[in-house]
């Protein structure tokens, strides 16, 4: 058996050899990927005051209201802030709409007089008449509220028009308490004759602090090198199913399968001679695309990929699930399919859709919910969510055992089901 086993690797380390440009595109293609796509969306990753919002402004208000908010958008560290003073709101919609800014805002005439006049009314309503029948407020005209204008690039995603609308109204509603407060004193002066003073330091009721769930030290900030290298190691790994399936097929075509049946002896010793080929072939893809993330990304200018020394034994253990998964299922479809041309199109295809369901391009958390009903079927979201609770969340061993083990799982019913197809088609 031992012989079997050793004579099995030999065949499948020479078919391997033989194909250079092949093997060396199996290796350099996913550094290529990996290279690209986090180039692409390190940016996406930075802190928001570097890449912010191109913004045009046209504040047709002259009271307060217009002023505090051009302020307000200019203070903000999402936004880059040009005043318009010249154009018409067809000229500002003209602008946006040709891609010059990313977002136009009108803030219309007598904003400012609206909302007074509206709070006047208020005033009138809230205090007892004899109260209100001794000051004179302002409220002709009063029922109209003040307009803000918003114009968005086409191509914007919503998402992004969500987070520009909030922090609108988180301005306007500062604004309009700033007014009301001017209001109430000027009420409050003509009624009892008292100025009220309005602290110089204003006290803040609420506090918002930014916490990591992560309590360690050394807890990893997400980038785009902690998302991109793990994703595409999975994604290169589990591409080894079509130089696997493709050479289980060239030996059945060829008559090579058919003479190492008649040899004595079980087809177990070759079966785990390809297993233990293409498992080591895709635990080096792993580990070479690490390494880049660790030593050649930064040199390039982006984030290094943070591994703790005491990650490295989870990450081995959960690296080689994700090889014996990959390798079963390349076994599964060479077993299945009788060209190489089909099990070629069937395998990237389904290892796209696989990739595409675990998570790879699209956060799970993004996904409707049967998206991410179908997401816990994927192999590949199993192994993702393994390397992201050890290098982001820092669960160890213990932490990635469900997933190590849904891998195996998956490599034995692979490893299987090519069994029992065999066993079925020969009967």
């Amino acid at each position: 058996m031992w012989t079997k086993f050793i004579a099995s690797v030999k065949k499948e380390l020479l078919l391997l050899i033989r194909d250079i440009p092949a093997l060396s595109m199996l290796f350099l293609m996913p550094v290529t990927l990996v290279l690209v796509m986090t180039m692409l969306q390190d940016s996406t990753f930075k802190i928001l005051d570097e890449q912010r919002l191109s913004i045009i402004i046209l504040n047709n208000d002259t009271g307060s209201f217009g002023k505090n908010i051009v302020k307000g958008l200019q203070a903000s560290k999402l936004f880059k802030v040009t005043t318009d003073h010249n154009s018409s709101v067809d000229g500002l919609k003209s602008k946006v709409a040709k891609g010059k800014f990313t977002i136009g805002i009108v803030v219309n005439k007598g904003a400012t007089q609206s909302i007074t006049k509206n709070l006047n009314r208020e005033i009138y309503h809230q205090f007892p008449e004899e109260i209100t029948r001794s000051v004179a407020l302002d409220t002709v005209g009063a029922g109209v509220s003040a307009k803000v204008d918003v114009f968005f690039d086409p191509v914007i995603k919503y998402s992004v028009k969500q987070s520009v609308l909030s922090a609108l109204r988180e301005f306007s509603a500062g604004v309009e308490s700033e007014i009301i407060y001017s209001t109430y004193a000027s009420l409050f002066k003509q009624l009892l004759g008292v100025e009220m003073k309005k602290s110089a330091h204003q006290v803040q009721l609420v506090e918002i602090h930014e916490q990591k769930a992560v309590t360690e030290v050394t807890s990893a900030i997400p980038n785009s090198t902690q998302h991109n290298v793990p994703a595409y190691t999975l994604f290169a790994i589990f591409f080894i199913v079509i130089p696997l399936a493709g050479n289980i097929i060239k030996e059945r075509t060829s008559g090579v399968s058919l003479r190492l049946k008649t040899m004595p002896g079980s087809v177990v010793p070759s079966l785990l001679g390809k297993t233990a080929v293409y498992f080591f072939l895709g635990f080096i893809q792993a580990t070479v695309m690490f390494l880049m993330g660790i030593f050649i990304l930064p040199l390039l200018g982006l984030p290094q990929l943070n591994i703790q020394s005491n990650q490295w034994t989870a990450l081995l253990i959960l690296t080689f699930a994700i090889s014996m998964a990959a390798t079963g299922y390349g076994i599964l479809i060479g077993t299945i399919f009788t060209s190489q041309t089909q099990a070629s199109i069937f395998g990237s295809i389904s290892v796209v859709i696989l990739a595409a369901l675990g998570g790879i391009w699209v956060p799970i958390f993004m996904m409707s919910d049967l998206m991410q009903t179908l997401s816990r079927f994927s192999p590949l979201n199993w192994g993702l969510h393994g390397y992201y609770n050890i290098l982001l969340r820092h669960w160890g061993i213990a932490g990635i055992t469900t997933d190590v083990l849904l891998l195996l799982g998956f490599f034995m019913a692979s490893v299987s089901g090519a069994w029992f197809y065999q066993k079925r088609k020969k009967g």
